[in-house]
């Protein structure tokens, strides 16, 4: 079985390492978050390089970096497949044994719990920088509402952004991997009809909160997404059930 990627880890190592190996980093963390899947196709190196904001040039390394170890698969004329999420040696997270065998409920409770409080000391620690970031990823957005895979990778960046701005690393790690948590139902209900575009509006009233220094307003705005997010991944945790039958 592959070893989970430690993201706190992988965070606190981020300073040392250039930007390509940055990006390759960030881009297996992805993999083995459950992000990407074995077969996904890549965007493009430039909507990559949009998104992570970082030069076309940075993420070609980046994806040879992870062709190097097999992570990835490259073929002349078509997009870059995920090929395998081993690669990178890891230690085991320090979330793993707590989420193994939790329900959706608990994971959703701990969001809650966690990332509402964190949105208020993010409103009010982020600099003009990161809400321009945000804006950023917003406004790409936009043009994503057909492509799921490219927008899960915004999606990320969208929530780690947050959990940067609020200046505390460790617990935006632990909330990176419970984003992560249940991946594989939120990639089913991304594929529905107008899924992303629900997920876009709510994304476009936090940034509104963000820009409005409105800590309250951006704490809703996140409560009403988690709320939504966590009924629609029961949903689709109930239909893939009844599918086994």
């Amino acid at each position: 079985m592959d070893a989970p990627l430690n993201l706190q880890n992988l965070k606190n190592g981020l300073s040392k390492l250039t930007i390509r190996e940055q990006v390759s980093h960030r881009l297996a963390a992805m993999v083995q978050s459950g992000i990407l899947r074995i077969g996904d196709e890549l965007p493009s190196e430039r909507e990559l390089a949009a998104t992570l904001e970082v030069s076309r040039e940075t993420v070609r390394g980046a994806i040879q970096m992870l062709a190097a170890i097999g992570m990835v698969e490259i073929s002349q004329g078509s997009r870059t497949r995920i090929a395998r999420t081993q690669g990178f040696s890891a230690n085991n997270s320090v979330t793993q044994p707590v989420l193994s065998g939790r329900s959706a409920e608990e994971v959703y409770q701990a969001r809650l719990m966690v990332e509402i409080p964190v949105i208020r000391v993010a409103v009010e620690r982020i600099d003009d920088d990161g809400i321009a970031r945000l804006r950023r990823l917003v406004e790409a957005q936009r043009d994503m509402v057909n492509d799921h895979i490219r927008f899960q990778i915004s999606d990320a960046e969208f929530h780690d952004c947050i959990y940067h701005a609020s200046g505390n690393e460790l617990v935006g790690g632990f909330l990176h991997e419970l984003f992560s948590f249940g991946m594989e139902y939120r990639r089913h209900v991304l594929l529905r009809e107008g899924s992303v575009s629900l997920s876009l509006d709510d994304h476009i009233e936090i940034l509104d909160a963000f820009e409005r220094r409105d800590p309250m307003a951006a704490a809703e705005a996140m409560e009403n997404h988690l709320n939504r997010i966590h009924q629609t991944t029961l949903e689709a945790m109930a239909e893939t059930r009844a599918g086994r039958r």
